[in-house]
């Protein structure tokens, strides 16, 4: 049986718990056990979900660069319970290793990243940036900072610093203005770049359980800055992690509406200083026995795993991404106190 995500499905599974606002319910629906038998989970796979066993699963990847991967997971929760955590904007409730957090806004301008800080390693690597994989920047990005070193004959962590967060600063602002195909190109070797712009498109058009039954909410997403659909939020959050190592401010966009006590979030991150492109993901909680199921979709892309050996690079880069996913639940299970 084919272990790919069919998203069709996924609506299918969701529509059987959750009722749309505004929209009716259909009249004869599945049971949840038998929407996930058509996602490719065997009857083991779906006992072991109902006995509270993290359940991963395969999507289609549809590029060199992407890494995608599911999750489900059954809580002896209320749903109520979980959609409130789910809910929450910054940091993330799934994320597992946020250094710091705050919230991108126009009016603050550069000033809403003023808690963000930079080593002198990280300062002196920026003054000395070209054109590569050390640092997600477009090529005016790295000429920015190669004035500042024309201008300064020793590394200025302050002065430094300040363009940094300029540079986060305009990336929101041009996404802000123009969504996804704002997103400037980060400059590689000479006659290559790599395309976030196209990589979160791609996202976007793969999600068609959004297509089906949240057909306003997938023609913002998939064409931001259109107006959101009515009961639908947004947050611009950015957080700080170690990434391979190395500090990572991160910029994210976050949409969320209700259903009728659950909750679908929309996570896009426009921004990845390093190490990864772009990723997004799609998370949801559904109504199940006497609990809730809470499943998500990660798209990630980088191209640390494209080029020769590809396919083992993506072998070892699905298995990273399947741990990552895995401590993420595990903190949501623990902040419900609800892990067996």
């Amino acid at each position: 049986m084919s272990r790919k995500l069919n998203h069709a499905v996924v609506a299918w599974l969701l529509a059987a718990s959750f009722t749309l606002q505004g929209r009716p319910a259909f009249a004869e629906l599945p049971t949840v056990e038998e929407a996930l038998s058509e996602l490719g989970m065997d009857r083991s796979e779906i006992a072991e979900l109902a006995r509270g066993g993290p359940v991963t699963y395969a999507l289609s990847e549809n590029s060199d660069a992407e890494l995608a991967m599911g999750i489900a997971w059954y809580l002896p929760v209320p749903l109520e319970k979980v959609a409130r955590q789910l809910r929450q904007n910054n940091p993330d409730p799934l994320d597992f290793d946020v250094i710091a957090s705050g919230a991108l806004n126009q009016l603050d301008g550069a000033a809403s990243l003023a808690s963000v800080v930079l080593s002198r390693k990280e300062a002196e690597a920026l003054l000395d940036v070209e054109p590569g994989d050390e640092f997600n920047l477009s090529a005016s990005e790295i000429d920015s900072f190669k004035t500042l070193r024309q201008r300064f004959s020793d590394v200025i962590e302050d002065v430094i610093l300040q363009r940094y967060r300029e540079v986060l600063f305009q990336r929101f602002e041009a996404y802000r203005r123009g969504g996804v195909h704002a997103i400037a190109p980060y400059a590689r070797e000479p006659g290559r770049d790599s395309q976030p712009a196209q990589e979160l498109r791609q996202a976007a058009s793969a999600s068609a359980a959004l297509l089906r039954d949240f057909p306003a909410l997938y023609k913002v997403w998939l064409h931001y800055p259109e107006s959101l659909p009515s009961g639908a939020e947004e947050a611009f959050p950015w957080v700080e992690k170690t990434v391979e190592g190395r500090p990572a401010v991160i910029l994210r966009h976050r949409v969320s509406t209700d259903w009728n006590g659950g909750v679908l979030t929309l996570t896009r991150e426009f921004y990845a200083p390093h190490s990864y492109n772009a990723s997004q993901w799609i998370t949801g909680c559904l109504a199940y026995r006497d609990g809730t199921v809470v499943f998500q979709e990660v798209r990630s892309y980088t191209d640390q795993v494209t080029g020769i050996a590809s396919d083992v690079k993506h072998m070892i880069g699905r298995r990273l991404l399947k741990d990552k996913m895995l401590k993420s639940f595990r903190q949501l299970c623990a902040a419900l106190e609800a892990c067996r």
